[in-house]
């Protein structure tokens, strides 16, 4: 295994808390059920099931359990690179759902999860270059 830098342990430890925050979501979905996901989808509670409520707890947790994984094996690459998809997408999927579907209002409930996906995917485009930097030094 690669010594770790400060950079690279400080992207671990991002990652990892970001992926126990996922699990702690997962949780929150199938205790709370839909007031937790009406919150986030304030702008069309109607179309908020119990169905899209467990959907929105897997996915939560199929992306908590990628984020751990990439924590502890970072230098991975398809494991890293599936990681930052997965923060891609839950940007992507945010921004979409408050400007062109309007299902979201802006709020802290769709403030957070933006924030945290838009510094997770700039931080892990430094990172990737970071890593592969630190790669090509060591050799």
């Amino acid at each position: 295994m690669l010594p770790t830098t400060k950079f690279e342990s400080f992207l671990r430890s991002w990652i990892g808390v970001v992926g126990v925050m996922a699990f702690g979501n997962t949780l929150n979905c199938f205790i709370s059920g839909s007031s937790t996901v009406q919150r986030l989808y304030a702008g069309s509670e109607d179309q908020v099931t119990s169905l899209a409520v467990r959907l929105f707890g897997v996915w939560t947790l199929l992306a908590a359990v990628l984020r751990v994984v990439c924590a502890f094996y970072i230098h991975n690459n398809q494991i890293y690179l599936l990681t930052l998809f997965s923060f891609v997408l839950v940007f992507v999927h945010f921004m979409s759902e408050l400007l062109i579907f309007k299902s979201a209002v802006f709020s802290v409930e769709i403030v957070s999860p933006l924030a945290i996906s838009g510094t997770s995917v700039i931080l892990m485009i430094i990172g990737r270059w970071f890593i592969q930097t630190q790669k090509v030094k060591r050799r």
